[in-house]
């Protein structure tokens, strides 16, 4: 067993405050996959920004909203919560406000798809 220490940083880029991440080791003999641990205080704002790819933000404590801009300009919002998960499509243009103190995990792919089992759809296009 190894135990490291995380690397983390205060994000500030796209207008982001109040957001610390924590960064996961990537797998390199894989295709990209990231993997990174997201604190927002209450009020914070993890600024609007495309995803570069396939993009999983899960909640795992407090609260928030995130929101969507699709390519028409048309805007979406939807307050999430702990158990759900944001899911943004390469090149969509996203952000997320912490309504309280959130914990979230960010997974990033260059994978083409994801495998829905058990998962519930609240918003958006139907399940693969």
């Amino acid at each position: 067993m190894r135990i490291i220490q995380l690397p983390a940083r205060e994000i500030s880029r796209f207008g982001s405050t109040g957001v610390d991440m924590d960064f996961l080791p990537q797998v390199p003999e894989a295709e990209r996959t990231t993997v990174n641990v997201a604190r927002i205080v209450a009020g914070g704002v993890l600024g609007e920004h495309p995803a570069t790819s396939l993009q999983i933000f899960a909640v795992l404590a407090g609260e928030g909203v995130v929101t969507s801009r699709g390519a028409d300009g048309a805007a979406e919002r939807w307050e999430i919560e702990p158990g759900q998960a944001a899911v943004w499509e390469p090149g969509e243009i996203h952000a997320t406000t912490a309504t309280t103190d959130l914990l979230a995990v960010i997974v990033e792919t260059t994978a083409d798809t994801l495998a829905f089992r058990e998962h519930e759809l609240l918003s958006g296009p139907p399940l693969d």
